[in-house]
This record gives structure tokens, C-alpha cells and sequence, in this order.
């Protein structure tokens, strides 16, 4: 690019050629006009730039902050059953032949509080009742019946939890199946 500057003592600003290089033609404008964009380009440039560090900062505020919740949420998850760990510890250092009876019910009420613990976290256990349903019930074996229609969940091997909608783990189970006619 060529850069002219024209003086004329009538005009005020100097005038101001450029031939562009692609398409070569000559473009005039006042010296002041020039400056004008030049400043006006320099400012919208540092406000992007400033835009674009600012939106850096609160990505970066985001994701540190979902981070502190998702430790929250864990921490308020974690707590309650803490205790019951505590007292399953308790209740193997205190497991003796003579006192199974005793063991098997403090196990038991540590069960149950561990339930509670998750129920007071929204986490609920799968019905495994009636037939089978693949989004939440896994099959691993199956049995012949011919009291039930197939895909009756006949046992539960593994309970299975979701949180509201989101399925924490399938529930293992074994279903009926018809029963093989030989004939």
C-alpha cells in the first residue's frame, strides 16, 4: 500500500491516498478521518481483547465453583454414612460366636441406617418386582416357570438404585422363562 499525504492551504486536514492492492483502485480521505478509524480500530481491538480475558475469568470462576459443589455434594453424601462405617467397625471388633444374635441385629440397624442415609440423599432402590424392565433390571440367569409369564423377576441378586431419573446400577436378577416341552 502506498500511503500519500496532501496539503492544501484551504483544506484544514491533510488528504490522505491509498491504492489498495487487490482490486487497484485509489482511495482518498481526510488525515483526521484516517486517524479516526485508526484510534476507533485500536479501541474496539482492546476491548475484545478485554472481552475475551473477562470471559476467561468467569469460565474459569464457573468451573472452579462447580467444582466446590460437586465436593459439597459429595462431602453431604458422604457423611452420614461415615458413622455407619464406624459402627460396622465396632461390630466386627465385637463379633463373637457367643453373641451372634447381638452381631447380626447391630448389622442389621447398620443396614438400615446406611437405607436411610441414602434415602435422605434422593438415592432410592429399584423395584424389582413383576417383569423385567431393561432400563433398570440386568438379567443373569434364567429359570424355568410355568406358574409365571416369561420375564417374571423371580429373585433379586443385586439391588439396583437411581438417583430421581439417573440410574446409579441395573438390579441383577433372574427371570422365568417357559419351560422346555419335550414331546
Amino acid at each position: 500500500m502506498n500511503d500519500q499525504s496532501q496539503s492544501s492551504p484551504l483544506e484544514p486536514d491533510a488528504v490522505t491516498s491509498a491504492e489498495s492492492a487487490d482490486s487497484g483502485e485509489t482511495i482518498t480521505i481526510l488525515a483526521s478521518e484516517f486517524e479516526a478509524a485508526k484510534r476507533d480500530a485500536g479501541e474496539w481491538k482492546d476491548r475484545c481483547l478485554r472481552n475475551q480475558a473477562e470471559f476467561e475469568n468467569i469460565r474459569k470462576r464457573l468451573r472452579k465453583e462447580a467444582d466446590e459443589a460437586g465436593a459439597r455434594g459429595v462431602v453431604r453424601a458422604v457423611k452420614p454414612l461415615l458413622n455407619e462405617i464406624d459402627n460396622l467397625g465396632r461390630a466386627i471388633a465385637a463379633a463373637k460366636p457367643e453373641a451372634f444374635a447381638d452381631f447380626a441385629q447391630g448389622v442389621s440397624l447398620i443396614r438400615e441406617n446406611l437405607t436411610l442415609a441414602m434415602a435422605g440423599q434422593g438415592v432410592e432402590k429399584i423395584i424389582c418386582e413383576g417383569l423385567f424392565d431393561p432400563t433398570v433390571h440386568e438379567v443373569i440367569a434364567e429359570q424355568e416357570s410355568a406358574d409365571v409369564p416369561k420375564g417374571t423377576i423371580l429373585e433379586v441378586f443385586r439391588a439396583g438404585y437411581k438417583l430421581k431419573d439417573q440410574l446409579i446400577r441395573t438390579a441383577q436378577v433372574l427371570v422365568a422363562k417357559p419351560p422346555v416341552v419335550s414331546g
